[in-house]
């Protein structure tokens, strides 16, 4: 399936121009979704200005939102969430930290380009208060673009490397519409391209691994350096973990010459990140870490089992409901269509990351989000299993092509609504929180879409 003779010899022109499409079709879109990266953007400037992540001197911001996400840590290492204000310690986001570092530099720029800029953004105004923060020049006001831009970027580069391991074995053509399906109709653009999410800096990491990972077919040297981004990824996301150890383990078997490397790729972030928790929580792991997959104990068995379903299926989070095309990527896992050696690995970590994701019994509807937030991570894996489908467009036949751009329309449409239908955000919350009746994941009578 391999077609290095497709890439011409200026073969950066469409990648730059494919991440610049999707940066503006991204970061021109007006609705952002700043919630549990509420904090990312404050966290950068105070790597900045005084070298710490806490956020002790972002009191005032942290009242207004009623310490959301917010957790106190004493000296000791205990950790007490949200209000009251007095902490005998230091106040710090309570998700993973991961994320808003590696950010950090593309959230100095932005803010730097901001105050570059104000002298001329002044000028102009804004109904819209956020927008209106930004045009002042008021990160605190205007948080939420500078994360919609931030978050643009990172998603354009997952994209980017995406492409890059689609026109391996695609024609540019067919590699640029499966790159503009990831980015546009699939929870990369309704999750991780509105904020700073977890997700955004995820599908990054586990995209450029596997890309190193499939060059490594031709080079095995790269199989090394997969551990770098690989480790990197748990320090984002807890449920990253299978990402290390099943590509950990796929190294071992594949590339077994290089798997002392590939751990030594890794150790430096494992260094530093488990110096960090000890620093901040005299523990090896944050308590967001050692959150309990209930969904393993018998008494949880029934709401596992609603979960498993409601991740698929659920009109409020079912991933073939907002996502259909990529039934045909679950296909083609089935069926072993796409030939590589890497490629059941995925497709296990597939299997895993859902099983996962509802083990956490807790809110395994993933909160106030739109669609199914908690398969994002595990995004750029569905789209490469459509590549069988477009390596073979011709010979599908009439009907299943029909079908298949039928779902990938659908997926569209689905997705677009959260960069532009505040009222979609809104079911979460009204007329009743779903975190307080779960059940309304199933209403049909009022999906999120519709709003």
């Amino acid at each position: 399936m391999l077609r290095e003779s497709h890439i011409p010899q200026n073969r950066w022109r469409l990648p730059a121009l494919l991440f610049l499409a999707i940066f503006l079709g991204s970061g021109l879109s007006p609705l952002g979704s700043s919630f549990d990266s509420r904090w990312s953007v404050y966290i950068a400037r105070s790597l900045w200005q005084r070298g710490d992540t806490n956020l002790d001197e972002y009191q005032a911001a942290m009242v207004r939102t009623n310490y959301y996400g917010g957790q106190c840590i004493d000296a000791a290492g205990h950790v007490r969430i949200g209000p009251p204000a007095e902490c005998e310690g230091h106040w710090y986001d309570r998700y993973p930290v991961g994320g808003p570092v590696l950010e950090s530099p593309l959230i100095l720029a932005v803010l730097g380009g901001m105050h570059a800029l104000h002298p001329l953004l002044r000028n102009f105004s804004s109904s819209n208060p956020v927008l209106e923060g930004f045009l002042r020049g008021d990160a605190d006001a205007g948080h939420a673009i500078i994360e919609l831009e931030v978050a643009s970027v990172l998603v354009a580069a997952t994209a980017v490397m995406l492409f890059l391991i689609a026109r391996r074995y695609l024609s540019d053509t067919r590699a640029v519409w499966l790159t503009l399906l990831f980015a546009f109709a699939t929870p990369a653009y309704s999750v991780a391209s509105r904020g700073l999410w977890q997700h955004t800096p995820s599908i990054l990491l586990l995209t450029i691994t596997i890309y190193l990972l499939l060059r490594a077919e031709e080079h095995p040297a790269l199989a090394a350096w997969a551990g770098f981004p690989v480790a990197l990824s748990y320090t984002v996301r807890p449920t990253d973990a299978l990402f290390c150890i099943v590509l950990t383990a796929y190294v071992a078997v594949r590339h077994r010459r290089y798997l002392t490397r590939f751990l030594l790729a890794a150790a430096p972030v494992a260094a530093v990140f488990l110096a960090y928790n000890f620093r901040v929580y005299h523990a090896p792991l944050s308590p967001y870490y050692r959150s309990p997959l209930g969904g393993f104990l018998p008494e949880h068995f029934p709401v596992m089992a609603e979960a498993l379903a409601g991740n698929l299926i659920s009109p409020a989070r079912g991933l073939l409901i907002y996502t259909p095309v990529f039934l045909f990527a679950m296909v083609a896992m089935w069926r072993r269509d796409w030939k590589l050696p890497l490629a059941p690995w995925l497709a296990a970590l597939v299997v895993l990351h859902w099983i996962a994701i509802s083990a956490y019994t807790q809110t395994w509807w993933a909160g106030f989000c739109y669609g199914p937030r908690f398969f994002t991570d595990v995004t750029p894996i569905f789209a490469l299993f459509l590549i069988p489908y477009l390596a073979r467009w011709e010979k599908l036949g009439s009907g299943r092509r029909a079908l298949f751009l039928a779902c990938a329309l659908i997926s569209l449409a689905m997705h677009l609504r959260a960069g532009w239908s505040p009222a979609v955000f809104e079911w979460s919350l009204k007329p009743v929180s779903v975190g307080e009746h779960p059940e309304r994941v199933w209403d049909w009578a009022d999906p999120p879409f519709l709003r």
